[in-house]
């Protein structure tokens, strides 16, 4: 049988494992053949999983529940730890952001930053049309927030890290205050029902590899440095790395009721239109 992994950037567990090279021979073992969907946005992944481009995909824990508004069944397979650090609501130094009522704010429109934001939202009494929530990331975010250009900046790691070290920029608000940031493995329910062996393994895989990536940040570290952007030195990817919890947690009911709250939370301040249950559908 054929397994098609999604990777892009943003999921660094799916992302180092696609460009080791050491998944391919375990499955050939197995008589199965891996084949990559490399795409530069996790956003989408819902979209290439309904479009039966992909079999399991890897992101932030948002992408699964906008799918699920979609209409796509999904079935969760594993999760990260969580990951309280690797994401803040940047502002400038003096500029208190004690509302967030009409501010322009730099974000992953589609990732995990919408739970975010949603819950800081919810918190003020406040809606998604509250907000203008603009997609530039990197040094073009920080340059914004510079020159006035955004209010604030929900940025992640490693571009976090280097704007912190910024004179002029601060941390307003620390995502692992707000909500249960995970790394999240998912697929199509009537794939996991029909495949369950090649889901179980594919999930053991990614822990071994996290593994790896835990006790060799370096060489880990230089797969991102060569793949991606070359802005961010190989030092900068170390220390992302390192400051990482790594591990691949099964999926449980526990974890699926972390994703009704924030599916709760995405609906109450309009991110998603309609109330979405991420439990299994019971058959009548």
């Amino acid at each position: 049988m054929k397994i098609r992994l999604g990777s892009h950037p943003n999921n660094l567990s799916l992302f180092i494992l696609r460009h080791r090279g050491v998944i391919e021979p375990l499955a050939a073992e197995r008589d199965w053949q891996i084949d990559w969907f490399d795409y530069p946005q996790g956003a989408r992944s819902g979209e290439w999983l309904a479009e039966d481009r992909v079999d399991i995909v890897g992101t932030g824990s948002t992408p699964p529940i906008t799918a699920g508004a979609g209409g796509l069944d999904v079935a969760y397979l594993a999760a990260s730890p969580p990951r309280d650090n690797n994401c803040a609501l940047l502002a400038l130094k003096g500029n208190a952001l004690t509302s967030l009522a009409n501010t322009r704010l730099s974000g992953m429109p589609g990732s995990f930053t919408d739970h975010f934001l949603a819950r800081l939202l919810h918190q003020q009494g406040l809606s998604r049309k509250d907000v203008t929530l603009v997609d530039i990331q990197g040094d073009a975010a920080l340059h914004a927030l510079l020159a006035g250009e955004i209010d604030g900046w929900l940025a992640v790691d490693p571009w976090l890290a280097r704007a912190l070290t910024h004179p002029s920029t601060e941390a307003r608000m620390s995502v692992g205050s707000q909500i249960v940031n995970r790394s999240l493995f998912w697929t199509r329910r009537a794939w996991q029902q029909a495949h369950p062996d090649a889901a179980r393994w594919v999930v053991e895989q990614l822990a071994h590899n996290d593994r790896w990536i835990e006790q060799n940040p370096i060489p880990a570290a230089q797969i991102l440095n060569q793949q991606l952007n070359p802005a961010i030195c190989l030092a900068e990817w170390q220390q992302t790395l390192r400051a990482r919890p790594w591990g691949i947690i099964p999926a449980s009911d526990a974890l699926l009721s972390e994703q009704q709250q924030q599916a709760d939370d995405l609906f109450a301040v309009g991110f998603i239109p309609a109330a979405v249950s991420v439990f299994p559908r019971r058959k009548a």
